[in-house]
């Protein structure tokens, strides 16, 4: 029981230590950008919880702030105007079901299903299309705060400097120029 215990602990423990460079990634001058809803990493593709792990542990705290803010709305957005477009189908649908032709009973009110409508469709058909007129701004805002913080990252990364240097060197051939950049 001990040897399973310590094998046990041992895997977790190497686990625990492999897992560390996918949790932290490495610090270094990772140049982020952005297509559509694709993230890239020096020209590889990677998640938004990469992205904000980049941001997290190699940017200012700024910079990773507006990008979980941004994500935050970007979700929200999407979340409202999935919600608000479920509502309009089900008070579509919920006319359309009242709307099929069928024999009425000639002794029966004809207002029941205009009723209905107007007490049920008409103000789920609203609030859908309240949740759909909140949530497209929120997105647009979420994907403009992402696409800042990614750029004000890649700003505040350390700029190589081109420095090309000429100079007269010696060899086992002869002497020559040599321009080095």
């Amino acid at each position: 029981m001990k040897k399973l215990f310590g094998i046990v602990l041992l895997v977790l423990l190497a686990s625990n230590v492999f897992a560390q460079d996918v949790i932290y990634p490495t610090v270094g001058s990772h140049i982020l950008s952005r297509e559509g809803n694709k993230f890239y990493c020096d020209g590889e593709k990677i998640s938004q919880r990469d992205v904000q792990a980049y941001l997290k542990f190699n940017a200012d705290q700024d910079i990773y702030k507006q990008f979980r803010s941004g994500r935050q709305m970007y979700n929200t957005g999407w979340g409202l105007l999935g919600t608000g477009l479920a509502l309009d189908a089900f008070a579509i649908g919920f006319t359309l079901g009242l709307c099929v032709p069928y024999e009425p009973d000639p002794e029966a009110p004809t207002m029941g299903p205009m009723l209905a409508v107007m007490l049920v469709g008409i103000p789920v058909a609203a609030g859908g299309l309240a949740f759909t007129i909140t949530g497209i701004p929120l997105v647009c805002v979420g994907q403009n705060k992402m696409r800042n913080s990614l750029d004000a990252y890649n700003i505040s990364l350390p700029q190589a400097s081109f420095q090309p240097e000429l100079r007269l060197q010696a060899n086992n051939n002869g002497i020559g120029l040599v321009c080095a950049f």
